[in-house]
């Protein structure tokens, strides 16, 4: 009797195996798009030695399918898609639809939370069928899928299904984004992930769930920190999905309440402020967990000019390394050629410098120009200077204020625009037009002052003035390398005009505008009192026109390049720089 049906018994267990080598290998039911999912693919995989004809085979849960008359090869995968067109717009693989007579519905396609796919043989007999999920222990959103552009694989093509487990997100990067996420699978290829051993998590805290309470209740992390939760007596789950917690960065949820001693893992990856429950006692077991990101985005706070400046008793900056967001108008010209320098104003005359070493920020420097500039404060040699990250122009051809007369140099008075009178030099020999720059002695007589000419300001390369004394306008700097910051103010003329005859004064009432400026023809002349003389005066000093009173100047014929022009009023005088184009 035995030996009878033995024979038999083995030809039964040869066809279940026949059976069970027909798998999914690999389910995309949350493609990386939006709407209607026109990508969603599921891949079959024949794991015998033989080859299947699966002609009338079917799914008979989770979509409607029935496959057409098709071998598949012994280790081959079988590709079907929701709309083949569109998988081969965006794939650029050639594929089978399930849905032909209307790939756009959204019917007959997979749900996004998990369903049943199952499939059967031309004799009705079910070959495959499991639930896949889109939370532990399948793979979720943490892991890259569920809408984040990356299939799930069978870990191994021989084991179960069933088991979320054995499915780990595609690791194969397809070389594409789609959505603005990287699209990651294997569609009718041989799966990426082969192994199903998985590398044990160490938690960064744990959480004891039992007693209806979680301890800790609260918990503060950074962005990429696991938190395990732990049950240790009770039925009890962890639920911060957004169904629950529409506030949630990102949902999650240990599944079905137990009172096994089970383990819950979750890696936030996101930061914020994360609100859970157990579902069958969520009036009294509540947690959160608040996590930091710990590169947070740096911030630049609106500030003024005058904020950042303060300095204490040692005339260090009170505001050191504070970033801020300022605005000013632009005064000279950029003294860094590789980069930016220069210095920016506000209304009331309070300026700071600022400064980029080697990259110009796309801001090409231009005086007049209103900027809003963000940046760390910082201070070099005991000057204020703000190291910048961007440049913002607002507006040109902005008025600039009016010049402060000073006696003598101050902290207060650090980037500011100021005049000081009746100036000689100490020693003409000093004007040696070498290096980056050099610095030459002025007097008044009773005090002596560093007038600091930079190899970037045309009084550079030219000869020395010499029909003083002169007033001389400037930006006041400063270069003191030992606290206290109190000494090594030096005036920073921006250009050879700033050396004014003395005797001609520049007074709050003298204010003259010019528009437009760069100008290529007419440039306009606007002043609340009457300009008695008008001197157009070349890069190197000399008088090129010398025009009486007039309400515009004609530069269409004039050569292209920078000039002075002078306007005069008994005994006041006011210059501005034009470019002509």
């Amino acid at each position: 009797m035995i030996t009878r049906l033995t024979p038999i018994f083995a030809l039964m267990m040869m066809c279940n195996l026949t059976y069970s080598q027909l798998t999914i290998s690999e389910i995309s039911y949350n493609p990386a798009e939006s709407g209607t999912d026109s990508l969603e693919y599921i891949e079959v995989a024949n794991t015998s030695n033989a080859p299947i004809n699966v002609k009338d085979y079917k799914f008979s849960k989770g979509i409607s399918f029935t496959f057409p008359d098709v071998v598949i090869a012994a280790g081959q995968h079988y590709l079907i898609v929701k709309n083949a067109r569109a998988f081969k717009t965006v794939y650029n693989i050639t594929a089978i639809d399930w849905s032909p007579t209307d790939p756009l519905s959204s019917t007959n396609t997979l749900t996004n939370g998990g369903e049943i796919l199952e499939i059967q043989d031309n004799n009705a007999k079910v070959l495959v069928s499991f639930k896949y999920e889109a939370i532990a222990p399948w793979p979720g959103k943490v892991e890259g899928t569920d809408g984040n552009g990356k299939s799930i694989e069978l870990c191994m093509l021989t084991s179960d299904p069933a088991v979320g487990s054995n499915w780990k997100a595609s690791a194969k990067d397809l070389g594409f984004m789609h959505n603005a996420k990287q699209i990651y699978g294997t569609p009718g290829a041989a799966n990426s992930i082969t192994s199903c051993v998985v590398t044990p998590v160490t938690p960064d805290t744990i959480v004891e769930v039992s007693s209806f309470k979680f301890t800790p209740k609260d918990l503060v992390i950074k962005v990429g920190e696991t938190v395990r939760w732990k049950n240790i007596g009770g039925g009890h789950n962890v639920n911060g999905k957004i169904e629950t917690f529409p506030s949630n960065p990102e949902g999650f949820f240990s599944g079905a309440a137990s009172s096994a001693n089970w383990e819950y893992d979750f890696k936030f990856t996101k930061p914020g402020l994360y609100n859970y429950h157990c579902d069958p006692h969520s009036g009294q077991m509540k947690g959160t967990v608040t996590v930091l990101d710990p590169n947070p985005p740096v911030t630049y706070p609106v500030r003024t000019i005058a904020q950042m400046t303060t300095t204490n008793a040692d005339g260090a900056l009170d505001s050191l390394n504070k970033n801020c967001s300022l605005t000013g108008v632009v005064y000279g010209v950029n003294l860094r050629p590789a980069g930016l320098q220069f210095t920016i104003i506000d209304a009331n005359n309070n300026g700071v410098g600022v400064f980029n070493a080697a990259n110009n920020l796309g801001y090409t420097v231009k005086e007049g120009d209103k900027i809003t500039v963000q940046g760390a404060v910082g201070q070099f040699n005991g000057f204020a200077q703000v190291t910048l990250t961007s440049v913002v122009k607002n507006s040109e051809n902005n008025a600039l204020v009016s010049r402060k007369t000073i006696t003598s140099f101050t902290e207060s008075d650090e980037s500011s625009l100021v005049s000081i009178n009746n100036l000689s030099f100490v020693d003409v020999a000093e004007w040696i037009g070498t290096g980056s720059g050099f610095n030459v002695n002025m007097t008044n007589g009773t005090s002596t002052f560093a007038i600091r000419i930079d190899n970037d300001v045309d009084a550079y390369a030219l000869p020395v003035p010499t029909s003083g004394p002169f007033n001389v306008t400037g930006l006041v700097g400063q270069f003191d390398n030992t606290v206290p910051y109190s000494e090594g103010y030096q005036l920073l003329p921006r250009y050879i005009a700033d050396f004014s005859p003395a005797g001609s004064t520049s007074n709050d009432d003298f204010i003259v505008n010019i528009m437009p400026n760069p100008t290529s023809d007419i440039l306009e002349i606007k002043s609340i009192i009457q300009i008695d003389n008008v001197k157009i005066i070349d890069i190197n000093g000399r008088i090129v026109q010398s025009l009486g009173q007039v309400t515009s100047i004609d530069m269409s014929n004039m050569t292209k390049g920078a000039y002075f022009v002078q306007f005069i009023q008994g005994d006041k005088i006011v210059t501005r720089r034009v470019w002509k184009m």
